[in-house]
């Protein structure tokens, strides 16, 4: 009997503790009204309906993270659980909340602003998504691809490409008067561009809705990338030791820029291969400490957010889209001004990188000319004269490149960046004091409209501090 009792009570013990686990793990749903307001309790809606550009998607309650009602012409915005984002309208108009100890409250969206929802258990099923999907409206989902032959007539012959075979299919947009150009991947890294004669995708969600979308519509196509069912990861080209990443929660929940750490140590800065600028010599070993750099340039969405939250005015993205674009038409002091913000916004030091650090990173431990060799070699990067789809056309989504060896992707064409130092016609004058009233600070990397030559891990480039330019953006650093 004590024996009994003693089962009894372990079990008593564990169901107690089983509970009280389950009642810690579940939370509130957060709403933000417009006026400020705001309001918890669980939302009593079993799923949202959001029409996006190709067709009405259904989310299921339980797999709701964020949905953002957009204002002022701006699309609403679902992001879930999975890390599936949805950009639209959204259909549904009224909703209820259940409160606790409180009545049932009656909201619309109209009013509201946002909704953070809690994690709860998920309770329905999804339809397998092994593969990815980026519309030019932003959205960027896994789902399931129909595996179709794919015909692409290239500048030489027109080849058939067989489904198993391929990894990625960008889209480029050179002209609104010219059909759309298209760059396909395969797994061993051989690539084919041309005009696509397949005109649409046939495209299931994991939600179950099943959708055909015109190549037009689209902006980057990866197959057989979801291994990872757990953890969302849209990074396709990756090379990263996940421990080394970092991505800070910014007030508000939201996250800031993704960065990854260095560990630093001694390098050499400077034209290695003379045929550089004076501004490049002498060649020198430079020290640097450990610190943390974005794993790409600052985007469009991260500094309209900064802008959104400070009231200054948005810059010009020269009609070719905003979103994951990197950030152009910003000078040295406005990006000063989304560095402070950022800083204190995540209570943690953000900077631009020195001029040091940025070869340091750019360079990846590598001592040619570029992070991947002596040459050019074809889609690299993007600049004029790199043969990527967007040569000298204008930027590149952030990110549609291989990451150098330290995962850092863009270093390399796209946007010049800028970087802390006061520009110097030697390095041994340089100062990455952002107190000193410079003529000029530095930018680095080279951009789309630049030639090879200008995207040389060592090449300098110099601009006044006021000045904006469509070539020219930034990289944030951390102190670590």
């Amino acid at each position: 009997q004590e024996d009994v009792m003693l089962i009894k009570v372990i079990i008593l013990m564990l169901l107690l503790f089983i509970n009280s686990a389950f009642a810690a793990s579940e939370s509130f749903d957060i709403i933000t009204m417009n006026n400020g307001n705001y309001h918890h309790g669980t939302v009593a809606h079993e799923s949202f309906n959001i029409q996006t550009s190709f067709g009405i998607v259904t989310i299921p309650y339980s797999y709701m993270a964020e949905l953002h009602l957009g204002k002022d012409k701006k699309s609403d915005k679902i992001k879930t659980r999975l890390g599936d984002i949805f950009t639209g309208t959204l259909l549904d108009k009224e909703f209820l909340i259940i409160r606790d100890q409180q009545p049932t409250l009656p909201l619309t969206m109209m009013d509201t602003s946002e909704i953070i929802f809690s994690a709860k258990r998920i309770r329905y099923k999804t339809a397998i998504a092994p593969d990815a999907v980026e519309t030019r409206s932003g959205d960027l989902f896994f789902a399931r691809i129909k595996r179709e032959v794919l015909t692409i007539k290239t500048r030489s012959a027109i080849e058939q490409i067989a489904p198993s075979t391929i990894y990625l299919i960008d889209f480029a947009y050179l002209d609104y008067d010219e059909d759309t150009i298209t760059q396909i991947t395969l797994n061993g890294n051989e690539q084919y561009s041309g005009r696509l004669n397949n005109p649409q995708f046939h495209i299931q969600t994991r939600y179950g809705q099943t959708f055909i979308i015109p190549a037009e519509d689209l902006d980057t196509l990866a197959y057989s990338v979801n291994f990872n069912h757990t953890e969302p990861d849209f990074n396709y080209r990756k090379k990263l030791n996940p421990a080394a990443v970092i991505q800070d929660q910014i007030i508000g929940g939201q996250k800031a820029p993704e960065m990854v750490a260095l560990r630093g140590g001694y390098f050499q800065r400077g034209d290695l291969q003379g045929d550089g600028d004076d501004d490049e010599k002498p060649v020198e070993n430079i020290y640097i400490k450990p610190f943390a750099i974005g794993i790409y340039e600052i985007t469009f969405d991260e500094y309209d957010d900064f802008c959104a939250d400070t009231g200054c005015s948005k810059p010009d993205d020269q009609d070719w889209g905003r979103g994951r674009r990197p950030v152009v038409n910003v000078s040295w002091n406005e990006a000063q001004e989304y560095i402070k913000w950022l800083s204190s916004k995540t209570r943690q030091n953000y900077r631009l990188p020195t001029d040091a650090e940025w070869e340091y990173a750019a360079r990846a431990l590598t001592k040619t000319r570029y992070w991947w060799g002596q040459e050019v070699d074809k889609n690299k990067a993007n600049c004029e004269g790199c043969g990527s789809l967007w040569d000298g056309e204008k930027t590149s989504i952030v990110g549609k490149f291989t990451p150098n060896h330290f995962g850092l992707h863009d270093t390399a064409g796209n946007v010049f960046e800028w970087v802390e130092d006061c520009f110097n016609k030697n390095f041994t004058k340089a100062s990455a004091d952002k107190r000193l009233v410079c003529g000029k600070r530095i930018i680095r990397g080279g951009a789309w409209s630049f030639t090879p030559k200008e995207v040389r891990s060592a090449n300098r480039w110099r601009d006044f501090p006021t000045r904006r330019s469509d070539d020219t953006g930034f990289r944030v650093a951390r102190e670590l």
